[in-house]
């Protein structure tokens, strides 16, 4: 709908202002561009108008009057990488001072809502500074951020909040918290032209962007958007109205050419604007809200568009009305009569929000019949009928209602449903108008209709469970329940092996016997269904899983607590030691480290100590064996029947015996002889192979992971020598004898070390893992890598690898950290972990920044 109640201010052509901004009495209008800067009088209705003449080459980017009335003469301007100060004094414009720190173009300006002296400016550089305008040499406060910044709007309740945007993405500093933001939102996937805080609700901003979406987003809790307003067009500008929910947009001027109008939105409904302002003949650049007069029902809007005119209009009663604001509940009063008279206004303000929701409601809500709707006694009377269902409910409203107080639900009589139904009705209204009154929204028709579709899904349920016992079981039957051949019987007795050596069995009670004959079987079935033809014959009583192994005990001469202790299940744990061929006592004796010789001596002596003459043989045999192969030079040894065949042979032996233990130690000592006859063949490579001239001797042998070669020679190297030449041609490389069976050798090695493990052998189990021939996979996980505070330098060791230092310090008592740490993963803040224990036991924000670690780790790992 269009809105032509407007006139035209200012039309000069010969302006080209590019930003605009309204004065704190709502009296002057300033417009700032390249060549010069005016000053308009709103009160003056002529075309006069005072120019200020500017030489720069820069387009002015933001222009803004101070918004206290205390420094109400003063007015800020960027151009480029500069901004200016300018003082409006008896009808006279100067240029105070000027602002330099950043070194790219500053986007944007604002200044603080009740610190006349403080002003936020960001740039591309992507620092965010905030001035003191007494002291203009430097910035009072830098906030650095990674990406260029496009907007910054200070909070306009909370005086430490401040906004920024940065691409997408929204970050809230605290001016308190220097080092990081508060909160990080990832609001958009195309860039933020725009950034508005409610003027009413200290926690919620909205966000305009390219992605062609107004969001608003809740600061606490800024993981989604509460809410999310469409439009067919990239949004420049979205800034909320001074009454009501109202929200006035516009399109993006590059993009949207001969798109020349505003757009008035009631956030309440998302559906289609409000009203459209059409007036300009070319694109918008900016709007501001005149600041209203008193005794006026009419708020002014004043916007300056690229066809160089100055347009004001009237917002009437009527437009304020569809925002959800009531002009004639605040008019005919002045901020004196508000402090004078606050209980009078308060009691207003209590009164409108319930009056103009009652105005609103839809009443042809299918299944919903209002009944009474009374603003004086704030009551509300419905009727809801679904299929069998039948609600009369009450709804009471409190007098702070919606501020924060929810409305009592009451259902009365005449209600025609069970207490389940009564009580998950009532839950799910109790909810969902904390949720709104949390958000000082009302909540009358979200929970009406809500009411309407739990009865409906209610009663879908019940109708799905009737179908069910229809389809699957006659009604009266006693065995209904167990009408499923898909659900298996409950598992009575069993048996396990848990840990080492440990055998768990559990079984039903003693007194417990099977209903039935002799000749029945005595197996448990298979799947519930199977207890209908059995208990069936027995009895017409119906019967449960339970009567199923138990039948009554009518015996009076037995006690109570005697029959109880009888009736107890009892889980069994037995040693089963004696069935395995693994020994404990050898596990804690054997030894890895020495030599070969020394190991088997010593193994098979602890060996003959428990008894086992078998594994003394063992032994033994394997010191021979392995001894023979550290003598042999010429490696023949290794494939005599007698050499590495009979150590496989072994092995094969005691793992088809099931003596996983013998099996993973002789892997083991395998393991190392070849190691050892490895390094004794380096040795012997090492000394000369050819006598006689010393210009034929051989160079020294590389040792590569696959075996060993010879370098190739240089061909640099001057020699008359043929040899010479063809060694650089032919590099021998013998491979290493491969042991067979790698993969099944390692898995010997890996369950008999984590057997070692649950004995709590700790060493045995890691001197074990020390002859794999696979290396085992690091693990890979979360690694907090810290900034030396020195040299800045990123370093995953204890100390800094360029200065020395320790470059962890903990944020509790400041002093490096040498042994146990933790740090949160939201805000990377840590230290000594005793020091965040005791820190944590009483407070809940991190020390460094306020950043709640515990919760946000909590609700980051999903553990709340």
């Amino acid at each position: 709908m269009g809105n032509n109640d407007h006139y035209v201010a200012l039309e000069c052509k010969d302006l080209q202002a590019s930003a605009m901004s309204i004065d704190f009495t709502g009296n002057y209008v300033l417009l700032a561009g390249r060549r010069c800067i005016a000053v308009k009088n709103l009160q003056d209705k002529s075309t006069n108008v005072l120019k200020v003449q500017r030489q720069s080459k820069y387009e002015v980017g933001v222009a803004e009057w101070n918004p206290t009335a205390y420094n109400k003469h003063m007015c800020v301007i960027s151009s480029n990488e500069r901004i200016e100060l300018l003082h409006w004094r008896n009808e006279s414009l100067t240029v105070s001072h000027s602002l330099r720190a950043h070194t790219r173009v500053v986007t944007d300006i604002n200044w603080h809502r009740t610190n006349p002296h403080v002003l936020a400016t960001c740039s591309t550089d992507t620092f965010i500074h905030m001035w003191d305008i007494r002291d203009s040499r430097r910035p009072i406060l830098s906030l650095s951020a990674v990406a260029e910044a496009s907007q910054v709007r200070w909070n306009r309740i909370s005086e430490h909040t401040i906004a920024s945007a940065h691409e997408g993405d929204i970050k809230i500093w605290d001016d308190r918290y220097q080092s990081l933001p508060v909160q990080y939102v990832a609001a958009h996937v195309g860039k933020i032209y725009g950034l508005d805080w409610n003027p009413y609700l200290e926690n919620q901003i909205a966000s305009c962007s390219h992605d062609s979406t107004v969001k608003f987003f809740d600061s606490r809790n800024p993981r989604k958007p509460d809410f999310v307003l469409n439009t067919n067009a990239a949004v420049w500008r979205a800034r909320y109205t001074p009454f009501g929910n109202g929200l006035v947009t516009v399109v993006v001027p590059q993009i949207r050419r001969g798109e020349n109008n505003l757009l008035l939105w009631n956030i309440s409904n998302k559906a289609a604007p409000m009203h459209t302002f059409e007036g300009h003949k070319d694109v918008v650049l900016e709007f501001a809200w005149r600041p209203s007069k008193a005794n006026s029902k009419h708020l002014e809007l004043i916007t300056w568009s690229k066809d160089q005119r100055l347009l004001v209009w009237k917002i009437s009663p009527l437009l304020q009305k569809m925002c959800g604001h009531e002009p004639e509940i605040i008019s005919n009063f002045d901020e004196r009569n508000l402090v004078m008279e606050g209980h009078i206004c308060k009691k207003a303000a209590r009164f409108q929000p319930l009056q103009q929701e009652f105005s609103l409601l839809n009443v042809h809500i299918p299944n919903l019949e209002i009944k009474n709707m009374n603003v004086n006694s704030r009551i509300v009377n419905v009727t809801a009928k679904v299929n069998s269902f039948t609600v009369n409910l009450q709804v009471n409203f409190p007098s702070d209602y919606p501020y924060g107080t929810p409305p009592d639900f009451q259902i009365s009589t005449g209600s025609i449903l069970d207490a389940i139904v009564e009580s998950k009705l009532l839950q799910t209204l109790v909810h969902l108008a904390q949720q709104r009154v949390s958000k000082n929204r009302t909540c009358l028709e979200p929970c009406l209709r809500q009411m309407v579709s739990t009865l409906e899904q209610l009663s879908k349920d019940r109708d799905n469970v009737k179908l069910y016992k229809r389809l699957y079981g006659e009604q009266g039957s006693p065995m209904t329940s167990y009408n499923d051949a898909y659900i298996p019987f409950p598992r009575t007795s069993g048996a396990k092996f848990c840990s080492v050596n440990t055998l768990v069995c559990f079984g039903r009670p003693i007194i417990t016997r099977r209903i039935g004959s002799k000749s029945e079987s005595v197996g448990t079935p298979r799947d519930l269904s199977a207890l209908e033809g059995i208990l069936a014959k027995r009895s017409t009583d119906q019967m449960t899983v339970s009567a199923y192994y138990f039948q009554k005990q009518k015996q009076k001469s037995r006690s109570k607590h005697a029959l109880a202790r009888a009736s107890k299940a009892i889980v069994h744990i037995y040693d089963g030691s004696n069935l395995f061929l693994i020994n404990r006592q050898l596990a804690e004796e054997y030894i890895l480290e020495g030599d070969v010789a020394t190991i088997c001596k010593h193994n098979a002596a602890a060996a003959a100590v428990v008894g086992r003459g078998d594994l003394v043989q063992a032994w033994t045999l394997t010191e021979l064996v392995l001894a023979q192969k550290q003598i042999d030079k010429d490696g023949l040894w290794a494939s005599h029947p007698c050499g590495d065949y009979l150590i496989e042979s072994l092995i094969q032996h005691y793992a088809l015996q099931s003596d996983l233990q013998m099996a993973a130690m002789l892997c083991c000592i395998y393991r190392k002889g070849q190691q050892i006859s490895l390094q004794e063949s380096q040795k012997s490579a090492q000394s000369p192979m050819f006598s006689g001239s010393p210009y034929h001797t051989i160079p020294p042998a590389d040792i590569v992971q696959d075996g060993w070669g010879f370098p190739a020679i240089a061909k640099h190297i001057r020699s008359t020598s043929l040899d010479n030449l063809k060694m650089e041609e032919s590099v021998i490389k013998p491979k290493l004898p491969k042991i067979p069976y790698v993969a099944l050798y390692e898995y010997y090695k890996i369950a008999y070390a984590e057997t070692l493990h649950r004995w709590r052998f700790l060493y045995n189990s890691a001197e074990v893992m020390k002859y794999m021939a696979i290396p085992v996979q690091i693990q890979k996980g979360i690694e907090f890598l810290p900034d030396c505070d020195r040299c800045h330098k990123i370093t995953r060791h204890s100390l800094c690898d360029k200065c020395k230092r320790f470059p962890f310090h903990c944020v509790i008592c400041n002093m490096a950290v040498k042994g146990l740490a933790n740090a949160c993963i939201v805000c990377g803040h840590g230290g000594h972990t005793k020091h965040l224990q005791e820190w944590f036991a009483i407070m809940n924000e991190c020390p460094k920044c306020g950043c709640n670690c515990l919760l946000e780790t909590a609700d980051l790992l999903n553990l709340t």
